[in-house]
Formats: C-alpha cells, sequence, structure tokens
C-alpha cells in the first residue's frame, strides 16, 4: 500500500513535570476551579432546561466566562482558552449522552457531576498559555504562564523543540497517583514516524483472543501475558486495608494511595508489552488483517463467572491492543484492514461451511477434511475476507499462508493452473 509521507498525523508525547511545594499548591487550586466551573456549567444546562424547557449550547456558556472573571477574579490566571476548554468538555459530555440516546443503547447515564479530587487534568487547546522550552536526553522544562517554569522528564520519537509551535496546538497539565504530567500533542510528516518495514508481500491475519492475544494466520502466536497475576495477592492485601480504615481518614488516603500506586505499576507493564507487540507485529507484516471488535460490547454483565471473565479481558486490553496496532501500521507503512467478526471462528476457511462450536471446541474439524487450531482458521479466515475487502484475489496468496495442519488434498482446492504449472501448492 502507498503511503504517502507527506500526509501528517497527530501524535501525543508525555512527560512528567516536577512542581514546587508552591507550585503544587497553585495546581491543585486550579485543577479544584475547573471542577467548579464543570459543574456549575452542567448545573445550568440542567436547571434552564427543567426551567425554561429549552438547551443551553457551548457559545452561551462560553459568552459568560468574560463576566465570570470579573465576578470570580482567581479565574484570570487560569487563561481564557483553558477555561474555554473545560466549558467543551461539558458540551461533549451532553453531545455524547444525546447521541447515545439517539441510538438507542439501553440504559443512558447523564452526566455526571465531578466530586471533590475526581477533576484530575486541565488543557490549553491552543500554543497560549504553555511553552517547552527544552527537551534533550532525557531531560527538559516547561514553562506554564502564571506558574513559572517546570523540570520534566521523558522522550518524545521527535525533537519537539525544532517543530514550529503551531505544530504542538495542545498541552494537557493531568495529576496522577500525586505525579505531575505534562502530555503535548504534536503533528508531524509521517516520514518522521517512520518504522521498520515488512519484507515485500508479507502477509497475516490476527485472532485476537485471551488465551492467546492473538493467532496469526501463518501460525505465529502474540503470547497472552497475565499482567495482574503476578501483583493479585497484594493487590487484593492492598484493597483490604483501604476497606479497613475509616472513610475520610487520612490512613484511609493513603492506603487509597498505595492501592492506585500498585494498579498503576500493572498498567504500565501492560502497556509496554502491548506497544512492544504491535511494533513488533507492523514491521513484520506488509498486510494485516484484523477483526473489527467491539471490546465494550463484549464485556459480560452480572454473575461471578461473567465477572471473571471480564477481569480478563480488561487485563488483555484487546480494544488498546488493536488501536495501537492501527496507529502503529500508518507509520510502518503497513496496510491494515478491518474485517467485520461474524463467523469467521465458526466458517471454515477451506470450504466455507459453518462449523458451530462452543467455547471449549479447540479444534476446527469440518466436513470437508481440514483439521486444524479453531483460532489458526479463524486467523487463516480474517485474512482472506480482508484480501477481499482490500481488492485482492485470496487463492492467489492461499500457498503463501497455508499452515502445515491442512491436508495436501484439502489444498489443491485452492490452487490456480499457474500455482500447479509452477509447483505451487
Amino acid at each position: 500500500m502507498y503511503i504517502n509521507s507527506m500526509s501528517l498525523a497527530t501524535r501525543n508525547c508525555t512527560l512528567r513535570i516536577y512542581p514546587t511545594i508552591k507550585q503544587k499548591a497553585a495546581l491543585e487550586s486550579w485543577l479544584e476551579l475547573h471542577r467548579l466551573l464543570y459543574n456549575n456549567c452542567l448545573a445550568e444546562r440542567r436547571d434552564v432546561y427543567k426551567a425554561e424547557g429549552r438547551s443551553v449550547g457551548y457559545n452561551e456558556q462560553q459568552n459568560a466566562l468574560p463576566q465570570l472573571k470579573k465576578n470570580r477574579p482567581e479565574y484570570i490566571p487560569l487563561g481564557s482558552h483553558a477555561l474555554q476548554e473545560t466549558v467543551r468538555r461539558v458540551d461533549l459530555a451532553f453531545k455524547a449522552f444525546f447521541r447515545r440516546v439517539k441510538e438507542g443503547q439501553g440504559k443512558v447515564g447523564y452526566p455526571r457531576f465531578k466530586g471533590y479530587g475526581r477533576f484530575d487534568s486541565f488543557t490549553y487547546p491552543c500554543v497560549s498559555g504553555w511553552k517547552l522550552l527544552s527537551l534533550a536526553d532525557g531531560k527538559g522544562r516547561l514553562k506554564i504562564g502564571k506558574l513559572g517554569h517546570f523540570k520534566a522528564r521523558g522522550r518524545c520519537r521527535v525533537n519537539l523543540i525544532a517543530l514550529d509551535r503551531k505544530a504542538m496546538p495542545r498541552c494537557t497539565i493531568r495529576r496522577r497517583n500525586g505525579k505531575w504530567y505534562a502530555t503535548i500533542g504534536y503533528k508531524v510528516e509521517l516520514s518522521q514516524l517512520a518504522r521498520p518495514k515488512a519484507k515485500a508481500g508479507s502477509m497475516a491475519g490476527l485472532d485476537a483472543g485471551l488465551s492467546k492475544l492473538g493467532m496469526l494466520s501463518d501460525n505465529a502466536k502474540v503470547k497472552r501475558i497475565r499482567h495482574m497475576d503476578r501483583d493479585a495477592d497484594r493487590i487484593r492485601q492492598l484493597q483490604r486495608e483501604v476497606s479497613r480504615k475509616k472513610k475520610g481518614s487520612a490512613n484511609r488516603r493513603k492506603a487509597v494511595s498505595k492501592l492506585a500506586a500498585k494498579h498503576e505499576k500493572v498498567q504500565n507493564r501492560r502497556k509496554d508489552y502491548l506497544h512492544k507487540q504491535s511494533a513488533k507485529l507492523v514491521s513484520s507484516y506488509e498486510f494485516l488483517a484484523v477483526e473489527g471488535l467491539n471490546v465494550k460490547s463484549m464485556m459480560a454483565k452480572g454473575g461471578k463467572r461473567k465477572r471473571g471473565l471480564n477481569r480478563s479481558m480488561s487485563d488483555a486490553a484487546l480494544g488498546m491492543f488493536l488501536k495501537l496496532l492501527a496507529s502503529k501500521a500508518e507509520e510502518a507503512g503497513c496496510e491494515m484492514v478491518e474485517v467485520p467478526p461474524k463467523d469467521t471462528t465458526q466458517a471454515c476457511c477451506n470450504c466455507g461451511t459453518i462449523v458451530p462450536k462452543s467455547l471449549y471446541d479447540r479444534t476446527h474439524i469440518c466436513s470437508c477434511g481440514l483439521i486444524m487450531d479453531r483460532d489458526l482458521n479463524a486467523a487463516v479466515n480474517i485474512l482472506l475476507r480482508g484480501l477481499t475487502l482490500a481488492g485482492r484475489e485470496p487463492s492467489e496468496v492461499w500457498r503463501d499462508i497455508r499452515p502445515d495442519h491442512i491436508r495436501p488434498a484439502v489444498l489443491a482446492k485452492h490452487e490456480t493452473p499457474s500455482m500447479r504449472q509452477h509447483g505451487g501448492g
């Protein structure tokens, strides 16, 4: 697939920042002001609709910000653009709510008020209010208006300092488990994000799952690591400590902080592993077909057994894995196609017959003579359908993707005359 190297891609770079005691206190107060603004905007929309039967839009609430700053001077240092972005968050929350109602997604939750300590970030949506002064060898400095300079640590795949300021239009300041981070959004040409390219003609279908993170149509596997199991005992112990502490006490806050730090460590391990595996895949195959899974809708509801399944799915993070694959495929020039998941497991990749299977049936056995691992059968189906969606002829590449499990008599059904003439198949 031809990738235009001049096309722009949007990426994020997250740096950890180290505020002084005075700066930390100011950031905490700013977050609280943003939280109150968010709640007031939400309450205004609710109350006006109840009293007057009309909806309050983003523009109306944004235009009220100058008067807010006159009445509440403490909002002035926060910056007009950052305040507008908080108002926009409320608008996006209501748009998402009305979209779910329109689509009939069952029980739809109304936008919620943010409790104390539950609003952990604010955003500068343009170049005003912040500036990255330096970043080299993992160390840098970030300036935030009215707060001064911050020490920063982190690395980025591109030289952010060399970019035009307009190419870095967004910065989000976030608090997580007592630590502070700055996430900078930037736009660069794809050529600056280039990854190692795969061998020409290499292709695979990927069947994502829980026992294995992925099975590929060439019989390769992406190992599933159960990140949560490694720290499960310690997490249960910390959860018990939290439950034994009195709500609202300092000891409970300390226990909650310890538990959150442990969960963060597990999340970081999981994310690192998924980044590495997705980068390896897109650099190994020129064409990659995957299932277009809606992971959220796959989460089961009710029952102890289903809760265990949900924990397993959350730990595997299939949604994050597929999202990272799509992002990195763009950078590596890998053509990635999403295939509808219907019957990819039940259908026979050789003859197309539907062979019903339960979750306990791990082998695909078809009347046409094909016997193979069920996940491998699904991966081949995904590749063949992906090739069809991409406008390619699946039969021409069958000899390159066939696993050793397929009997020679079955392979003959997919051979074309040209393949037999040249000894293929």
